[in-house]
């Protein structure tokens, strides 16, 4: 895989498939974000935080790297050390601001999302927005939380990108089934497709409706329009067999301009 454009780049390297973001301005001097899509690593990784630490970073591996216990909620937490492995607190978006500390989550079907800002100080938040999240408008309610501490001009001047996840060709849910019913009242109507006795969802839709509500510009907003469940060569999806191996999003704020970049980051 070598796909590039001017909001993200894939390529696969010894065969690991990864997705590096391409932020805005200098902020790619300042930060990076990667998706780990398919791969060698990823398989061997088997879906354990601890275990793809060891892979990416080596037998004296990084001790700061925060990587959640994900429930499908709205809780938010910091990237700091007191949360970071062995630590697994449960949350399903990770906020950056402090330099040498590594967020993560992980993916199969579920919605990545990135929202990254240098107003009014460099910042990044990792989101897991699956189903459940996006009925729960997750990412409406961390923007929330975070245009308390930048304020409403941090939100409106922030980038966000809407990676790799399950598309509504492909995520129904029966018609009498409770979860549809809450989607149904929660999603946009024109994120909803009904078919006979089936509900589609397009929850990468709904997502760009609730962080253009939250105050992300629309020319902000960069979708990589990769369908998981379409692309199982590439994505790790659960409704495909895919039951514990996991795609891994991994940000950092770099600690200085003598920084030693990581061959994912390059």
């Amino acid at each position: 895989m070598e796909i590039r454009n001017s909001f993200w780049r894939g390529m696969t390297l010894e065969g690991q498939s990864i997705l590096q973001y391409q932020l805005p301005g200098k902020l790619n001097d300042k930060m990076s974000v990667t998706l780990f899509l398919k791969g060698n690593l990823m398989k061997e990784a088997n879906g354990c935080p601890e275990r793809t630490t060891r892979i990416l970073f080596g037998e004296r591996h990084e001790k700061h790297l925060v990587a959640p216990l994900q429930k499908h909620k709205t809780a938010m937490i910091e990237g700091r050390s007191i949360w970071a492995l062995p630590a697994r607190p449960e949350a399903d978006s990770v906020f950056l601001e402090k330099k040498g500390v590594y967020g993560s989550l992980r993916f199969a079907d579920c919605i990545p999302v990135v929202v990254v800002s240098e107003n009014p100080f460099d910042w990044c938040v990792l989101i897991h927005s699956g189903f459940i999240g996006t009925c729960s408008r997750i990412a409406a309610n961390v923007l929330e939380k975070i245009s308390k501490r930048t304020g409403r001009e941090g939100i409106k001047l922030s980038h966000a990108w809407i990676g790799p996840g399950i598309g509504m060709c492909c995520y129904s849910r029966r018609a009498d089934d409770p979860l549809a019913l809450l989607g149904v009242r929660e999603f946009p109507s024109e994120c909803i497709r009904r078919e006979g006795r089936l509900i589609f969802f397009n929850m990468p839709k709904a997502i760009v409706t609730l962080l253009y509500d939250m105050g992300v510009p629309l020319s902000n907003i960069h979708q990589t329009e990769i369908c998981s469940s379409c692309n199982p060569g590439l994505c790790h999806s659960y409704r495909r067999g895919d039951s514990t191996e996991r795609s891994f999003l991994l940000a950092r704020i770099f600690p200085g301009c003598h920084n030693q970049h990581h061959w994912w980051e390059n």
